[in-house]
């Protein structure tokens, strides 16, 4: 991570048990991501004529356009579910699921969201954000109490669509790993990245799990630790891409 580090979140962060913040994006989105180095914020990629990222990038319904929307711990299958579904999308159906280093969330200007931003939580700077996320019951979407059991997973929030608002851009140093619903969607945009010369930094890894794409199956890991596979794949050794001849 760079930039500025809030103390007492990072503080907050090695008390809780989270392992790592998520994001999702559609697949196309992974060679700009890739080639930029980072990931930007709808503010950035709005005023760049060479961004090549989907529209639901930026209808951004939470407002805080100048930051980069993660879960903790699960993905807001919630948010897919709908994402998927938009016009702009349909024809490129396959997406992926970014798994962040949990310390991204310490950027300083970083914001909380105990329940989801964009049905107009509040969105709450600095550890006691954090912690709010984890508080023992929440207030979420459409007025339901949404309350940790016996069973909750330690790691995860409380309301399964709880939202981190992180200061952009995220490094690519900060994604740890690229998830994909199955071992052929991998595969397809393994080759294509190297058709396009832009594969990822070897020490990033490659998961497949099914159960990352399915928000009921989130919802079980989350409320009652139901855990589901996450898979580690190993790329195939492909020759690598070389540039056409030119004249």
């Amino acid at each position: 991570m760079t930039g500025l580090v809030n103390v007492e979140v990072t503080a907050a962060l090695a008390a809780l048990p989270l392992a790592r913040l998520t994001h999702f994006t559609p697949a196309m989105n992974l060679p700009s991501i890739l080639g930029d180095g980072q990931l930007r914020s709808v503010t950035d990629l709005s005023v760049d004529v060479r961004a090549c990222y989907r529209s639901t990038d930026l209808q951004r319904l939470d407002g805080y356009l100048d930051k980069v929307c993660c879960s903790l711990q699960y993905p807001n299958g919630f948010y897919f579910d709908i994402a998927r579904r938009k016009i702009d999308v349909l024809n490129y159906p396959d997406w992926v699921c970014l798994l962040l280093d949990q310390t991204t969330a310490a950027a300083e200007g970083t914001l909380f969201c105990p329940r989801n931003a964009a049905a107009g939580g509040p969105a709450i700077p600095g550890a006691a954000g954090l912690y709010a996320c984890y508080a023992p019951s929440v207030l979420g979407q459409g007025g339901r109490t949404r309350s940790r059991g016996p069973l909750h997973d330690p790691g995860s929030p409380t309301d399964v669509q709880a939202e981190v608002l992180v200061s952009a851009p995220v490094p690519l140093s900060a994604i740890r790993a690229i998830v994909f619903p199955t071992e052929a969607a991998a595969r397809e945009e393994y080759g294509r990245l190297n058709r396009l010369f832009t594969l990822p930094p070897h020490g990033m890894q490659w998961i497949i799990s099914p159960g990352m794409f399915d928000k009921w199956k989130i919802t079980a890991a989350l409320q009652s630790s139901r855990y589901f596979p996450e898979t580690i794949w190993t790329p195939p050794k492909l020759p690598a891409a070389s540039p056409r001849a030119t004249s």
